[in-house]
């Protein structure tokens, strides 16, 4: 009871540094926050409604939603979707359409959607966007050099979360249901301490599993996740495993406002600073940041999956979005209307993941672009508004 205790006194301490954790950081404009309320509504639709229905291709979405019925398979039938959300009913309201799923043809998947599925359009308040991740692939070493200097850290025996919301429901305690759902600290004897930020962690080397360039663990620490690359040509998985609590402050803006970034705040760009003024200054550079982000290393079992996102299920590229789930719930299937490159966006997309920049609103979503540096170019590029309309299995409820 006394460590029970102990926790619930640094609660009030972490929550003024930490965000919500234990989440991808996204890649979108903005720093993470808290969900603010907004106003959220579904209206039902038609297919008609939607633009380019008849023409946009489905099949990466059903893929998607494949791979969502399937990581759900043992979930509790009465249960709810994962993640939350404010409509999609049941596990069990889903498994008509996900059965139906598995025996869609190439070129079918235009009729399963309109057979299993109801449109609604999505309303609600909040940042109304559109932006992109990926998983980036960058090249490693098993040992520490000149050029690939900073570790891809494991996470650390001493972090531990605190999760309030059971705290404030067990107690009825009205302050705490004030405080952020979860709380990453530091175990330190029978306290837990904010955990420390970037600048303050010197990660040994036996923490490590590989090295890479710094900029490109940054950039995996940004994504969330990604692959690295070893000179015997083998590749292997960094998946997201912890953060240290605090929210992500961008330390490319933070370059570029300072004036020491020329041509805008981009990987390439960062890149060039980097080897052009050495690891010291790249270091402080990435101070600016206190968020770290851990990983732990995994084998690629297929290589046309990406990694798995919050809702624990491989993500697929242009089938796979990160949501914002106090609406949307993981597995949601959902059709954008926005901009890219100038030309409209219409995609059907599967709600799979989250992150901190994402959780802004029922119109605030990351699009997963794939792996691979011609992905990050593309995802680099993606910012925009859309519109959002979210498809039910028939029979379940809207909210």
């Amino acid at each position: 009871m006394r460590r029970v205790l102990t926790l619930l006194a640094a609660a009030s301490v972490l929550s003024a540094c930490a965000s919500t954790g234990g989440e991808r950081t996204s890649t979108g404009p903005t720093p993470p926050t808290e969900t603010p309320a907004v106003d959220f509504a579904l209206a039902p639709a038609a297919f008609s409604d939607i633009p380019d229905w008849t023409t946009v291709d489905l099949a990466p979405a059903l893929l998607a939603f494949r791979r969502a019925c399937d990581g759900r398979r043992q979930r509790d039938p009465s249960a709810a979707l994962p993640g939350g959300g404010r409509y999609g009913g049941t596990v069990a309201d889903w498994a008509p359409a996900c059965t139906a799923a598995q025996s869609v043809a190439p070129g079918g998947e235009r009729a399963f959607f309109e057979a299993n599925f109801i449109p609604n359009v999505v309303r609600g308040g909040g940042e109304a966007r559109l932006t992109a991740y990926y998983e980036p692939i960058i090249e490693a070493r098993r040992y520490p050099d000149p050029i690939y200097s900073a570790p891809l850290v494991r996470k650390p025996g001493d972090m531990v979360t605190v999760d309030i919301g059971a705290f404030a429901e067990a107690y009825d305690n009205e302050a705490l249901r004030g405080a952020p759902r979860t709380l990453t600290g530091q175990l330190n004897g029978a306290q837990v301490r904010p955990y420390p930020k970037r600048e303050e962690l010197n990660p040994s080397q036996d923490q490590a599993f590989a090295w890479a360039h710094p900029v490109d663990v940054y950039n995996l620490q940004i994504q969330g996740s990604g692959r690295i690359s070893f000179p015997d040509g083998t590749q292997a998985r960094a998946a997201f495993a912890a953060q240290n609590g605090y929210r992500w402050r961008s330390a490319l803006g933070a370059l570029r406002d300072s004036g020491q970034l020329q041509g805008g705040a981009t990987w390439s760009n960062f890149r060039a600073w980097s080897d052009q003024n050495g690891a010291a200054a790249t270091r402080q550079a990435l101070n600016a940041d206190p968020s770290y982000v851990f990983f732990q290393e995994e084998r690629i079992d297929d290589p046309s999956a990406g990694p798995r996102g919050a809702a624990n299920v491989p993500l697929t590229p242009l089938g796979s979005i990160a949501v914002d789930p106090a609406y949307h719930p993981f597995g949601a299937v959902v059709f954008v209307d926005g901009e890219y490159d100038g030309q409209p966006f219409r995609r059907l997309l599967v709600a799979q993941d989250t992150g901190g920049a994402i959780r802004r609103g029922p119109l605030r979503g990351d699009v997963f672009f794939g792996s691979g540096p011609e992905a990050g170019r593309g995802a680099e590029r993606m910012n925009a508004p859309a519109r959002w309309w979210t498809l039910v299995p028939r029979g379940a409820p809207i909210s």
